[in-house]
C-alpha cells in the first residue's frame, strides 16, 4: 500500500510536471506568436513614422517652393514698377528685408547675373556650376518659373533654396534665395537617427533601421548600436528571408528578431528571450485576461488612429495658430473663384502684419504669436461675416469678401480703429498694412491680376507705415 501511494504520488508529480511542461511549451509558443504579432505592429509603426516624416517633408518643400516663387514674382513686380531700384543696392536690400528673402539676383536674358543684393555674385551665369545650371530651362521658356530644392549654392556652398521667374516684359530674370531654416530643422528632426531616438521604448525590445546595402545601423532605440552593422551584432541578412521570425544571439543576448525591407532600409525589431519568457508561470494563470486586455489595447489603438485621421482631415485646411484657413484652403478657394465670373462685389484684401520680427526679437516668439492671434481675431471680428479669411504663412493674411462700396468703407474704418486701439502688456500697438481691390474697379482684370494689385497696394501701405514710423526696414 505504501509503495502504491509512493507510486501514485510520483505518477501525480510526473503528470503535474508533464502538464506544466506542456502548458509551458504552449505558453512559450504563444509568447513566440505574440512576439511575432508585436514585432509586426512595431515594424509597421516604424514604417508609418518614416513615411509620415517623408510625406511631411515633401509637403513642406512644396509649400516653401510655392511661397518662394511668389516672393520672386513680387520682387519682379516691384522692380518693374520702379526700374531705377535695380541699380540701387540699398533699395534692393530693403525689398529683400520686406519680403523676408536672403538674396536677390538679377539676370540678363542670357542667364548672367548683372545686379542684386550680392555684388560678389555679379558675372555668374547658368554655366558657372552644377547648382546654378539647374535653371537653364528658363532661357528657352519665358513663361516658366522654377524653384530649386535645398542645395549648396555654386559660389559659397551655402545651403539655400532659390526661386526664379521672368519679369512681365520678359527682359530679365529675378531670382530670390532663402536659407530655409525651418526646412533644415524638419529634415534634422525627420532623420532616421532622430526618429529612432524619439521612438517609445519597451523592456527587452530594440528597434533599429539599417542601410539595406551596407547593413550599417543608421538609427536605433539603443544608441550604442548606431554605427555598427547588422552583421556585427549577430544579424545575418543572408540567413532566411526578410519578414520571418528568427532567433539567435543578438548583441550578446539570445533574442527573437524580425526584419522588413522598406525604402532602401532594413528595419529590425529585436526582443530578448529572457524578457519575453520571464513571466511564463504567471502568464499561465492570466492568459485569458491577457487576451482581453490585448484586444482592448488593439481597439484603443485602432480608435485612436481613426480619431487622428479624422482630426487630420478636419484640420487640414486650418492654420493651427490663428484658427484661420491656411494656404491649402486659400488655394482651393482661389481655384473655385477662377472657374466662374467674379461678382462686382468681390473684394480681395492683402494684409501683412507689421513689426512681427521686431516683436519676436525683442520679446520672444510668444509675443509674436500673440500679435498673429490678435491680428487674426481683429480680422475675424470685422471681416468674418463677409467672406473667408486666410493666413498664408508668416505674417501674411488674405481676405476674400463679398461687400458693396459702403460696406467696404465701413469695414476698413472699423478694422483700422480696432487695430489702432489694440495693445497687450508686452507689446504696445498692433499694425497691419492692407491692400484692397474691388473687381468693379478693374472689371477686365483676371483674378491673378487683382491679386497683384492688392499686393502692390499693401506693399505701398507697408512702405508708408515704416516711413511714418522712421523704422529701418532691414531690422524689422
Amino acid at each position: 500500500m505504501k509503495k502504491n501511494r509512493i507510486f501514485m504520488a510520483a505518477l501525480l508529480l510526473c503528470t503535474i510536471f508533464i502538464l506544466l511542461g506542456i502548458l509551458s511549451g504552449i505558453q512559450i509558443n504563444q509568447n513566440k506568436k505574440q512576439v511575432s504579432q508585436t514585432t509586426t505592429i512595431l515594424l509597421d509603426q516604424v514604417c508609418q513614422i518614416i513615411d509620415s516624416n517623408q510625406a511631411r517633408e515633401t509637403v513642406l518643400v512644396e509649400s516653401l517652393q510655392e511661397d518662394y516663387i511668389t516672393r520672386a514674382m513680387a520682387v519682379a513686380y516691384i522692380i518693374d514698377s520702379r526700374p531705377e531700384m535695380e541699380e540701387n543696392l540699398e533699395e534692393l536690400l530693403k525689398i529683400a528685408s520686406m519680403l523676408k528673402v536672403d538674396e536677390i539676383h538679377l539676370f540678363h536674358e542670357n542667364g548672367v547675373i548683372y545686379g542684386g543684393t550680392e555684388p560678389q555674385y555679379y558675372g555668374y551665369s547658368f554655366d558657372s556650376g552644377e547648382q546654378i545650371s539647374y535653371f537653364k530651362p528658363m532661357l528657352t521658356d519665358k513663361t516658366m518659373s522654377m524653384c530649386q530644392d535645398l542645395e549648396a549654392n555654386t559660389a559659397e556652398g551655402k545651403q539655400m533654396m532659390y526661386a526664379i521667374c521672368w519679369n512681365e516684359a520678359g527682359t530679365k530674370m529675378i531670382q530670390v534665395g532663402i536659407e530655409p531654416k525651418r526646412l533644415m530643422e524638419e529634415l534634422r528632426v525627420g532623420s532616421v537617427q532622430e526618429t529612432m531616438q524619439n521612438m517609445p521604448t519597451y523592456p527587452g525590445v530594440t528597434m533599429a533601421v539599417a542601410d539595406e546595402n551596407t547593413g550599417e545601423i543608421l538609427g536605433a532605440t539603443t544608441a550604442q548600436l548606431v554605427g555598427k552593422t547588422l552583421g556585427e551584432i549577430g544579424i545575418n541578412l543572408r540567413r532566411g528571408k526578410l519578414d520571418q521570425m528568427l532567433s539567435g544571439s543578438v548583441d550578446g543576448k539570445q533574442s527573437y528578431y524580425k526584419m522588413l525591407s522598406h525604402h532602401e532600409h532594413v528595419i529590425a525589431v529585436i526582443q530578448e528571450k529572457s524578457v519575453v519568457h520571464k513571466d511564463v508561470p504567471l502568464i499561465l494563470g492570466i492568459v485569458a485576461i491577457y487576451f482581453v486586455i490585448a484586444v482592448g489595447v488593439a481597439m484603443i489603438f485602432i480608435l485612436r488612429m481613426a480619431g487622428h485621421r479624422d482630426s487630420a482631415l478636419k484640420h487640414a485646411k486650418t492654420d493651427a495658430l490663428t484658427g484661420l484657413l491656411n494656404r491649402r484652403g486659400y488655394d482651393d478657394s482661389m481655384m473655385a473663384l477662377s472657374k466662374a465670373p467674379l461678382k462686382d462685389t468681390f473684394v480681395y484684401a492683402s494684409m501683412d502684419l507689421n513689426g512681427l520680427k521686431q516683436a519676436n526679437d525683442s520679446f520672444g516668439h510668444e509675443a509674436g504669436d500673440k500679435l498673429l492671434k490678435s491680428a487674426a481675431s481683429c480680422m475675424r471680428k470685422c471681416f468674418g461675416a463677409y467672406g473667408e479669411l486666410f493666413r498664408l504663412g508668416g505674417d501674411e493674411f488674405v481676405a476674400l469678401l463679398e461687400v458693396d462700396d459702403q460696406q467696404l468703407e465701413t469695414l476698413k474704418r472699423e478694422f483700422d480703429e480696432m487695430i489702432k486701439n489694440w495693445s497687450i502688456h508686452i507689446v504696445k500697438g498692433l499694425s497691419v498694412s492692407c491692400g484692397y481691390v474691388q473687381h468693379k474697379e478693374f472689371p477686365e482684370k483676371t483674378l491673378e491680376e487683382l491679386v497683384k494689385i492688392a499686393d502692390m497696394r499693401m506693399y505701398q501701405a507697408k512702405q508708408k507705415h515704416y516711413e511714418t514710423k522712421g523704422v529701418n526696414r532691414r531690422r524689422v
